[in-house]
């Protein structure tokens, strides 16, 4: 027979069941609202890019292959741009939205997660302040919703989120190296300055980055099969041979390319690994810098030849830096560095090149033709197959070796955003999207 202290017992226990079981659900209804606390990301259009673009180029040092300390000064609009592109432009982060404001000390933070349902939307809006504490970055005061997050989670979190970026991709630790180039972090009320030790090596690190972002274990065997391909290819040459069409490689690799689809290999990630190894082997980079090849690559260097474009090494290299970061971290990234760079060479180097800036958008549209979707990869890799000629994928460009300095481009186009310059680079984004090898799959 049960006594009325089983009784409790059996109720008190039930109850406790049910507080563990609900818990989550009411932790998680904490964490919704019914509106956003910052409106939606407002679109980036061509405009805030050229600003981007600019904001890079007047932060640059004008010698960018010697050592020095570089002081940026951001202010809250250009905080929030950079925020808004950074959204926009990575895969899955399209629907969030974030505002930066800045304070004497520290900087706040406020995200927002949409969750759409067919009967109404609800908001997880993130809250968090950021500041430098012991000469490293911390995040402080973190809420969701209405939940305060503590410290010590957000701090756990936060190094199980590294420990898995180290155990999945191989160059996780160059760019976390990267990352500690920026050495001061001062929040000011409109501002916020960030010193950065600047390399002579940085411009490579950050394109290495760029062409190769996130890479995993299994993405980087890829790419050095491709680039032991392109290894039997150029050995394959006549003894005296120097140099070679960009053809006598994009063309057989994207054979191999075709082959492999053929055989329920990924087509988007074929190519994107295909263009990766390319742009390693054309602008001449060491193979070194994907972690562990030595046993792969062997002990015999690979044999080195000039790969052209148009008979010029300087574009097959444009090309096929564009085409390898569009495929890896998309046409946005691809753009910005690019054609900030241009801009950088009006200011400081051999001037603005149009015929560079044509050979870096004939790279995005070969990227972003060969990984957005899989029937435009298929169908890029049949092209490319039985392509014949330069031509097919890159339009004639004059031989501008001197291009436009910062003064005479502001003379003949007053400045990027001007209607003469953006014909300009209309009409150029016209011819390449009519070759044969992008028309129809774009």
């Amino acid at each position: 027979m049960m006594t009325a202290r089983s009784s409790s017992l059996i109720t008190f226990g039930k109850l406790l069941i049910a507080l563990l079981l609900g818990l989550p659900v009411v932790l998680l209804l904490l964490t919704l609202q019914l509106t956003p606390s910052v409106p939606a990301s407002r679109s980036i259009d061509d405009v805030d890019i050229r600003a981007i673009e600019q904001l890079i180029v007047d932060n640059a040092p004008k010698q960018i292959s010697s050592t020095d300390q570089r002081r940026l000064q951001l202010n809250r609009e250009e905080m929030n741009l950079l925020a808004a592109f950074a959204l926009q432009t990575i895969p899955g982060l399209q629907d969030l939205s974030a505002a930066v404001t800045l304070g004497e000390g520290s900087a706040s933070i406020d995200l927002v997660l949409p969750w759409r349902t067919p009967i109404m939307s609800f908001y997880t809006n993130l809250h968090a302040r950021i500041r430098q504490q012991d000469g490293a970055l911390e995040l402080y005061d973190v809420r969701a919703g209405h939940l305060p997050v503590p410290t010590a989670l957000v701090h756990g979190a936060i190094r199980t989120a590294e420990s898995i970026l180290i155990a999945n991709y191989v160059n996780y630790q160059e760019f976390s190296t990267l990352q500690q180039r920026v050495s001061d972090v001062v929040f000011e009320t409109e501002t916020v300055a960030i010193t950065l030790d600047w390399q002579p090596d940085m411009m490579t690190q950050v394109q290495a980055q760029a062409e190769q972002l996130l890479l995993s274990a299994e993405q980087k065997d890829r790419i050095l099969r491709y680039y032991m391909q392109i290894a039997e290819i150029v050995t394959a040459l006549p003894p005296d041979t120097k140099s070679i069409s960009l053809n006598d490689l994009l063309f057989p690799l994207f054979r191999i390319a075709s082959v492999r689809a053929a055989n329920d290999r990924d087509a988007i990630t074929e190519n994107r690994n295909l263009l990766q190894a390319l742009s390693l082997y054309v602008n001449e980079a060491d193979i070194r810098v994907l972690e562990g090849t030595t046993s792969v690559i062997g002990a015999t260097p690979v044999r080195r030849v000039e790969v052209t474009l148009q008979r010029r090494s300087d574009l097959a290299q444009h090309l096929t830096t564009s085409a390898a970061i569009t495929a890896s971290a998309g046409a946005g990234i691809a753009g910005i560095l690019s054609n900030s760079k241009e801009t950088y060479d009006a200011r400081y180097r051999s001037g603005f090149s149009f015929s560079d800036l044509t050979a870096n958008s004939a790279g995005v549209a070969l990227g972003n033709a060969a990984t957005s979707n899989v029937a435009d990869a298929l169908a890029l890799q049949q092209k490319l197959a039985n392509a014949v000629q330069e031509s097919d994928y890159m339009p004639p460009v004059s031989r501008d070796l001197v291009g436009l300095s910062e003064t005479d481009f502001s003379q003949q186009y007053q400045d990027r955003n001007s209607q003469a310059y953006l014909a300009k680079v209309a009409a150029i984004n016209l011819e390449i999207a009519s070759l044969p090898i992008y028309s129809g799959i774009q």
